[in-house]
């Protein structure tokens, strides 16, 4: 597993994977008409400003030579945790779930959001994506609100999950 950060250039790449991995995992759980009209572009440009003004790092996880995954982290978006490091994303190809990926990728960008002097970390979860849920609690972070998203016409509820920086990691 190889993970490399992500030039501009590359953003569009990492727009593409997404929208086609949140297509896959939130097919029974998000609207199709939301889920159908979900735009590259508009998640490319979204991406573009959070790159250009600094708030994001962007990286793509290979195995070899194949994309297997994205992340995206950074500044927090997250209300009310604005001084915490944020992990906005972490997508791999279904057929690299629950091979490791995932554990030495959150490893890995906690270890970016530290180095950049972080000392909390927040994330947000669809509450329906159970599986992302248990691997987040599985990494020590822990319940912190209940909210709800707008996606499309319809409003999803949101698990607020937070962790501090200086938690050692507690593989459960």
């Amino acid at each position: 597993m190889d993970l490399q950060q992500a030039g501009r250039d590359e953003l569009y790449n990492i727009a593409v994977f997404l929208d086609d991995c949140w297509r896959q995992v939130y097919r029974r759980i998000v609207s199709d008409e939301f889920l159908d009209s979900m735009s590259s572009d508009e998640r490319h440009n979204s991406f573009i400003k959070r790159y250009d003004e600094g708030a994001s790092d962007f990286v793509m996880i290979f195995d070899n030579e194949s994309l297997v995954g994205a992340a995206v982290f950074g500044k927090s978006f997250t209300e009310g945790y604005e001084n915490d490091g944020e992990i906005s994303a972490i997508y791999l190809r279904k057929d690299y779930i629950g091979r490791g990926y995932g554990h030495s990728s959150i490893v890995k960008i906690e270890q970016a959001l530290r180095d950049k002097g972080y000392t909390h970390f927040v994330l947000d979860v669809l509450s329906e994506n159970t599986r992302a849920l248990n691997f987040y609690l599985k990494h020590d972070y822990v319940k912190v609100a209940d909210r709800t998203i707008r996606l499309g016409y319809n409003e999803y509820p949101l698990t607020v999950l937070r962790k501090s920086a200086l938690q050692p990691l507690q593989r459960k």
